[in-house]
């Protein structure tokens, strides 16, 4: 079983991570080539389209990573103590990258939207940006702690 756990938990990340930087390598420059109403309709489709999938495997890859947290020992105190400092390191991580993906996909990214689309100054791009690298910054460190954590189990 606990084959079958980390196997999703793998795919679901490579579903994460693999969106990630087709979105910020590919699908954001591409977008970034409309104005105006038809740049806020291709970022808008993006978003609906990616949304879905990025929380969801966002979704598995927490309930699968405390399944094999949970068999590395951690609730029962089987773990030593590396794997504890490591675990905690990654599971902030996680939360900050859960924070900063609901910051930049549902308060950031519309308000752009809204910006764009009423032809306003666009005042929230360069945080969105900045959120947004920041974001990716997580996405790739994260993956990193869990194989730390694979050889530390």
């Amino acid at each position: 079983m606990e084959t079958a756990i980390a196997a999703l938990h793998v795919l679901a990340a490579a579903v994460w991570v693999g969106g990630t930087v087709a979105l910020v390598f590919i699908a954001v420059p591409m977008a970034r080539m409309f104005e105006g109403e038809d740049r806020a309709r291709a970022l808008r489709r993006l978003g609906s389209g990616w949304r879905p999938i990025g929380w969801s495997m966002l979704a598995v890859l927490a309930g699968t990573g405390l399944l094999l947290a949970g068999e590395d020992g951690v609730f029962s105190g089987h773990a030593s103590t590396r794997f504890y400092a490591v675990f905690a390191v990654k599971v902030a991580l996680v939360a900050a990258l859960a924070a900063g993906a609901f910051f930049h996909d549902f308060v950031l990214g519309p308000g752009l939207a809204r910006q764009i689309r009423e032809g306003r100054p666009q005042t929230l791009r360069q945080r969105i940006v900045v959120v947004g690298w920041f974001n990716f910054a997580l996405t790739l460190t994260v993956p990193v702690l869990g194989t730390v954590l694979a050889h530390l189990g």
